[in-house]
């Protein structure tokens, strides 16, 4: 192995223990949902026009009413 190589291998190592510790302390926190369900709203930049749910048979499907 030369000495190129080497510094590669050990260069590869020492970013994978940086990642690793930095994971293990928390320096960048997970995100958690809230508990319980949360609800979104489809609508236009205005609020004035949403997307209604219809509830179908075969699964939830999304219904846009927009004016014309």
């Amino acid at each position: 192995m030369n000495d190129r190589s080497l510094k590669i291998l050990l260069g590869i190592i020492a970013v994978n223990l940086t990642l690793q510790t930095i994971n293990q302390i928390g320096l960048f926190p997970t995100a958690n949902a809230a508990s319980g369900i949360q609800r979104i709203a489809l609508c236009d930049e205005y609020g004035r026009v949403c997307a209604e749910m219809e509830r179908h048979v075969s699964g939830n499907r999304i219904r846009i009413e927009t004016e014309q």
